[in-house]
């Protein structure tokens, strides 16, 4: 596989990090805890999915224009992009099996799990919804679906107090 491109720049007059053109921002892990711990706080009217689908529709777009861009059709070089991105962008490590009809995710290293950890200590609930929402935008769109086609569900977490963080992909309806 080639390697993968990540074109960072900032541009002093308008403020704003780009990568690969895409306006570009990575909160810290306290900024990342913190809404985090808002969208949970606001369950009732759907906070967390709310974080979910911001990510799923970014990480989709974002991957979606990557593999036009590049030329990419292939399922294991969308997948290893998909990975290598999610380091790149800062959210952690990364490892991805995929068919298309499901496969699993395997992040050694989260972003937000070691953040909230690092603050708070051990949740008794999951708080990687962003982690969740990249997981689904990448499926949908390595698979070749629409976005909003992969369900994800968490069987381990760092944050719970696993060495790992362990999710299962599921097309919807399949």
């Amino acid at each position: 596989m080639k390697e993968c491109v990540f074109d960072q720049r900032f541009d002093d007059v308008k403020m704003l990090q780009y990568v690969n053109n895409d306006i570009s921002v990575l909160h810290c892990h306290h900024y990342a805890g913190l809404f985090t711990k808002l969208a949970l706080s606001m369950k009732s009217i759907g906070g967390p999915n709310l974080l979910f689908e911001a990510m799923e529709e970014a990480s989709y777009l974002i991957l979606k224009k990557y593999f036009i861009t590049h030329a990419i059709t292939a399922m294991d070089e969308k997948v290893a992009v998909a990975e290598e991105y999610f380091g790149l962008m800062g959210l952690g490590k990364l490892e991805l099996r995929m068919t298309s009809s499901g496969g699993s995710g395997l992040m050694r290293h989260a972003h937000v799990d070691e953040g909230w950890m690092s603050k708070w200590g051990k949740s008794p609930e999951s708080v990687n919804f962003i982690g969740q929402g990249y997981l689904a935008g990448a499926f949908s769109v390595i698979a070749g679906l629409p976005i909003g086609s992969c369900s994800v569900t968490e069987n381990r977490s760092i944050v719970k107090g696993d060495s790992v963080s362990e999710f299962a992909l599921a097309r919807k309806g399949a």
